[in-house]
């Protein structure tokens, strides 16, 4: 372990602290909006311009990446970002807020494939699993306790913003001054349109509902937690809970996506949601209301991976990396139209009516998928190792062609090592 931290150390650093800046600011964006006044229609339309920012991100970031090295290219983007969050403070109008969420969402992109890739070739065989779950442990921890920063000071100020601009600017001391060598990219092989879907179309309704769910509840649930008074360490409460179940459940569900067609999991695991969804709306709060929250969590971030997987189980080896990005379009493309459908559900119905939509859109996917697990005969057994995932989040990372093609190594939020 020392050894991994002596190699790549600097780079898990970076990304954390990137992530501890990335992660309370989404949430101060609702909460600061809703604060203003602002109608959760537009709400759901500022929080997804920064999804579409990122997966506009993905598709180009590596051209970037190729022409000047991860380095410069890392510093390229942390500047876009600490612009772009720095813009806010300056004026608070939701449509130039819109623009600049767009703009952290796409460096957001470039500085997790800079990261990634970077990562990916400078792990061996033989630590290539370990270096990839350090990583992500710490990417999502760091997410899920930046919640907790909302309580440092009022989202009226501007010291949450400043905040975030200082810990991205560490982040860019700290990849910057690194001893790590930089790796070489090349490119990797092209789908062709339609070939996905046809092969996997569990994995391409999956990821587009994962995208849809998770874009929903981190853009929308702190909105209606601030127009409902909940104080604002209630709130990253809550928001942490949910994130920390996120990574609590990925290796069980992993382990048994091995061992079980992964459609069935992917589908049982969709319908899981949905029930502790109505378990956990306003209006229906059981006694264990807490660990369903944390279930609620946990659910809703193990279908994106498992689909993933499945997926990469339908082609060939030769097209995973096409195959990753193909699915974090997909996933991206929900995350954007998530938001936007689901402030307007929560318009009309409130927020009972939001988590309605959430697991009326689990439910069918659970449906699609277990009538397809009982239909259509399952892949060959390919054994994988398990499968971390960071929200969205959050996420969307594209195009780690250039060391995955290299390596075997699948990008952000899918299994972690080539098939064994």
């Amino acid at each position: 372990m020392i050894a991994i931290l002596a190699a790549v150390g600097s780079l898990i650093l970076g990304i954390s602290l990137i992530q501890l800046a990335n992660g309370y600011t989404g949430t101060l964006i609702g909460i600061r909006l809703s604060a203003g006044h602002v109608e959760p229609v537009v709400i759901g339309i500022v929080t997804s311009a920064y999804f579409a920012g990122y997966v506009t991100g993905a598709l180009l970031c590596r051209r970037l990446i190729q022409r000047t090295g991860h380095i410069r290219a890392f510093a390229a983007f942390a500047a876009l970002v600490v612009g772009s969050v720095l813009g806010h403070a300056l004026y608070f109008h939701p449509a130039p807020w819109a623009v600049l969420r767009a703009l952290t969402g796409f460096g957001c992109a470039g500085l997790f494939v800079a990261t990634e890739s970077w990562l990916a070739v400078k792990a061996t065989s033989a630590n290539r699993g370990t270096v990839f779950a350090t990583y992500m442990v710490a990417t999502y921890a760091t997410f899920a306790g930046s919640q907790f920063a909302l309580n440092l000071a009022s989202p009226d100020e501007f010291t949450l913003f400043a905040l975030a601009a200082i810990l991205i600017c560490a982040a860019l001391v700290v990849v910057a001054t690194t001893r790590a060598e930089q790796p070489v990219v090349t490119t990797g092989s092209r789908l062709r349109t339609g070939e996905l879907a046809t092969a996997a179309p569990v994995a391409v309704a999956g990821c587009f509902v994962a995208g849809l769910i998770t874009g929903s509840f981190y853009a929308l649930v702190p909105v209606y937690g601030q127009s409902s008074a909940y104080s604002l360490l209630q709130i990253s409460s809550y928001m942490a809970l949910a994130t920390f179940g996120g990574l609590l459940l990925q290796i069980p569900v992993a382990r048994l996506s091995d061992r079980f067609d992964r459609r069935l999991v992917a589908g049982l695991a969709a319908l899981a949601f949905a029930v502790v969804a109505q378990l956990t709306a306003p209006g229906a709060r059981p006694h264990w209301f807490l660990l369903c929250w944390l279930l609620l969590g946990g659910f809703m971030s193990v279908i994106y991976p498992v689909c993933v997987a499945h997926a990469n189980d339908r082609m060939p080896a030769e097209h995973a990396v096409s195959v990753s990005g193909r699915l974090i379009v997909i996933s991206g493309a929900g995350s954007i139209l998530g938001p936007l459908l689901g402030s307007g559900v929560m318009s009309v119905f409130g927020i009972r009516g939001l988590f309605d939509y959430m697991a009326a859109a689990a439910a069918v996917f659970a449906v699609f998928a277990l009538t397809r697990a009982l239909r259509v005969r399952p892949p060959a057994f390919k054994s994988r190792r398990p499968i971390l995932l960071v929200p969205s989040i959050f996420a969307h990372d594209l195009a780690h062609a250039p060391a995955e093609a290299r390596t075997g190594v699948p990008g952000r939020l899918r299994r972690t090592t080539a098939e064994d």
